[in-house]
């Protein structure tokens, strides 16, 4: 029987339900400059670290595309939507969290966001405290689609990669932890999996809730 120790989170779109808001606060930005953000232009975008996200914009949008301009109105919008409150915890995911600490299971969060950032998401959904280490984007050389960042993360909690459990929203997210060696949980958020990344992970399901009743399972019985 296998035995998993540990479980690293992605963060946009699995911990939070941010990936919603950074949609649309990335398109209300680019159209107040007279650019149009298409849903499929962004979902090529989903889970890229921030030195080849700002390439996939430029490469997406054309060089007179307007880019700290557009950055500046993105971060007023992020800023009037969490003020508002709508940067909540996915559901199930508390519970889960909860319960893995009174279990003393370690557990971290990957995300291509950068670190300092992550952190101030995770402080305003109430999450930080739960985590015994953050990696972002910014501490590792090559984001994901690369293994690096759960490489690093499994090694900040002293746990082999083959006994980790990771939690992924995205394609890119996917490919980076199957490719560390996880046991990977995707929930699809903006986009349904295709036919060659439903191959990649062991399960998908179709909500958080529905991860948190799996990691648990497999946390406490192994496979």
């Amino acid at each position: 029987m296998k035995i998993f120790r540990a479980v690293i989170f992605d963060m946009d779109g699995v911990l939070v339900n941010s990936e919603p808001m950074i949609r649309a606060c990335a398109q209300e930005a680019a159209a107040e400059l007279g650019f149009l953000i298409s849903d499929e232009t962004y979902i090529t975008w989903m889970g890229l670290p921030s030195v080849q996200l700002r390439d996939a914009i430029r490469h997406s949008m054309g060089s007179k595309f307007p880019m700290e301009a557009f950055y500046e109105e993105y971060k007023k919008r992020w800023g009037e939507k969490v003020n508002l409150g709508k940067l909540l915890a996915n559901p199930g995911i508390k519970t889960l969290l909860e319960v893995l600490k009174k279990k003393s299971v370690p557990i971290a969060v990957a995300t291509s966001t950068v670190r300092e950032q992550a952190i101030e998401t995770l402080r305003t959904t109430d999450l930080l405290t739960y985590f015994d280490t953050i990696v972002g984007g910014d501490n590792v050389k090559n984001g994901k689609p690369a293994p690096d960042i759960y490489r690093y993360a499994a090694r900040e909690i002293n746990v082999p990669t083959n006994q980790c459990i990771a939690l992924e929203d995205s394609a890119i997210g996917v490919k980076s932890a199957v490719s560390a060696g996880l046991h990977v949980i995707m929930i699809p958020d903006l986009i349904a999996p295709n036919s060659d990344i439903r191959k990649l992970p062991r399960h998908i399901v179709a909500s958080t809730v529905d991860a948190a009743d799996l990691v648990l399972e497999l946390i406490t019985c192994g496979i």
